[in-house]
């Protein structure tokens, strides 16, 4: 089922750190953003990069809906903002950000994202 792989895009590989996972759930021509580094190898340089700013960063789904070959998932991340979080520095402080994602996936695997960040929840200056 096609929500199960996007759980476990959080739960397993975000949350726990299992990078492992990366290679069961993502296509090869996944990309967030656009970046350049693709497939598996993109998420887990993004599970990287939010663990090292929020090490206890904890991903709570508020939604799940599937339809077709989209998911779309609301999600609140909760942790200590400890390292640099695209482009805010660490403030030592908890830290609450809410977004909204879609995902498409083919053959099974995640294959596009496009994330929507709720601007008014990311940090502020200290």
């Amino acid at each position: 089922m096609i929500k199960d792989v996007v759980k476990r895009f959080y739960d397993e590989v975000l949350n726990v750190g299992d990078l492992d996972v990366a290679d069961e759930i993502v296509g090869p021509e996944f990309a967030p953003r656009g970046g350049s580094v693709r497939g598996p190898e993109a998420l887990k340089q993004t599970a990287r990069y939010l663990r090292n700013a929020i090490p206890d960063l904890r991903f709570d789904i508020e939604d799940l809906i599937a339809e077709g070959d989209r998911v779309a998932i609301r999600w609140t991340l909760r942790g200590t903002h400890e390292g640099d979080f695209f482009g805010f520095p660490a403030t030592g402080r908890p830290l609450e950000v809410r977004a909204c994602v879609v995902f498409r996936l083919e053959d099974g695997k995640v294959a596009e994202i496009w994330p929507v960040i709720d601007s008014s929840s990311l940090p502020r200056a200290a």
